[in-house]
């Protein structure tokens, strides 16, 4: 299959790139950020492609004349979802890179993070904690003594808050998760000024007040592996420790959400007396 040229105009496509600016110092330490481009494609999927020599993924998405592979490599399930997309209008997210090839020259690929048929609704936003920046917090202790085990996980550049609370009434220690939307305005800072009330005495009196709360089902959140570790005794009583391990899997769609399923260990602390 013939690919077109990559320097061609394509519409709704959002470009970033970062550690273009890293200083040279900080590269002579290995510190530089990785580089990269992010891309938003809305065009016509075909998932039938053969090309000479097997230079190619298979699947393509074309718009505006320009045609660009798609690596659903660590995706899978989306290439699976794609199948009955073939010869519609999709809107594709991800990760673009070039590949040098033998009979095509230089192959334009996107690693896949998301694909959505074209409905006219606005594309999922996908909440995936091992990215964008997410940063996570573990509480199980206030002023007031050791209570459930909460982790909070803050996604600052979609103004969303994930929280999973383990429970710490008996050794079935339940999982359960929300996720929390802030209005478009919060800043990371408000964000955090929020978090911090969930655990301490109510610091700060001015926070931004979420918009939404939505319950993640519950069969999609689950703990294993309890492992006693120490007793602790405490003067509002005694609390045998448990390092666990959970789990959310993946959930295709809550709200304008997607999760991308993750796991975890966190400690929790039973009370015996």
């Amino acid at each position: 299959m013939k690919f077109f040229s990559a320097t061609a105009a394509i519409l709704l496509i959002s470009v970033a790139i970062s550690g273009l600016l890293t200083p040279q110092s900080a590269r002579a330490e290995g510190r530089a950020q990785e580089e990269y481009i992010k891309v938003e494609v809305r065009g016509k999927l075909n998932n039938e492609i053969m090309a000479i020599g097997g230079e190619t993924t298979g699947v393509v998405i074309t718009a505006n004349g320009v045609t660009w592979e798609l690596d659903f490599s660590n995706t899978p399930a989306f290439r699976k979802k794609s199948q009955p997309m073939n010869g519609k209008m999709v809107v594709v997210k991800g990760k673009l890179s070039v590949k040098q090839g033998i009979e095509i020259r230089k192959r334009w690929i996107v690693k896949v993070d998301s694909i959505e048929a074209d409905n006219g609704q606005p594309a999922l936003s996908i909440l995936d904690t091992k990215r964008d920046g997410v940063k996570k917090l573990e509480v199980s202790q206030t002023f007031g003594g050791f209570r459930e085990t909460q982790i909070f996980y803050t996604f600052p550049t979609k103004n969303v808050i994930l929280k999973i609370r383990i429970d710490n009434k008996n050794k079935d220690f339940g999982v359960t998760g929300k996720v929390i939307v802030f209005p478009k305005e919060t800043t990371a800072d408000g964000l955090g000024k929020w978090l911090n009330n969930q655990h301490s005495d109510g610091l700060y009196p001015d926070i931004p007040q979420p918009i939404s709360t939505l319950e993640l089902p519950t069969k999609l959140c689950s703990s294993s592996n309890p492992k006693f570790t120490d007793k602790t005794e405490t003067r509002l009583g005694n609390f045998d420790n448990y390092s666990i391990e959970f789990k959310v899997s993946d959930i295709e769609q809550i709200g304008n959400f997607q999760i991308r399923g993750f796991s975890g260990k966190a400690m929790v602390h039973l009370k015996i007396n």
